[in-house]
């Protein structure tokens, strides 16, 4: 995995968080045009300086996906469904235990609904 896939994994995971913070900052516009600029293929670590990031805060925003830090991503253990990032740029992934919860539904970045295949 590309270092700019496992910092847009990052940024995906860590942009519902940015939003609350950098509205509460008056920065959701900028915060808006960084997002695009991802979207249109701009590398992350290029938008994170004006968005005020250094890209090592980035660095633990992989945890909570089932355990693994993202700059060190493990292999996972087959079972259950997996959740995808739905296009396949940033490598996204969850597994979700039979019977669990849904680990997210949507693409915070691109909102588009998770692709869903066998773990």
């Amino acid at each position: 995995m590309s270092d700019d896939h496992v910092y847009l994994a990052a940024f995906c995971h860590a942009l519902p968080k940015m939003r609350v913070v950098l509205r509460q900052q008056g920065r959701s516009e900028e915060l808006r045009a960084a997002v695009e600029a991802v979207r249109d293929g701009t590398p992350v670590l290029e938008v994170l300086p004006g968005l005020g990031i250094a890209p090592h805060v980035l660095a633990g925003a992989g945890a909570g996906r089932g355990g693994n830090d993202i700059l060190n991503p493990l292999r996972r253990a087959a079972s259950g469904e997996v959740y995808r990032c739905p296009d396949g740029s940033c490598g996204w992934e969850a597994v979700r235990e039979p019977g669990g919860p849904i680990p997210r539904d949507r693409c915070w970045l691109r909102d588009l609904p998770t692709a869903v295949g066998e773990a």
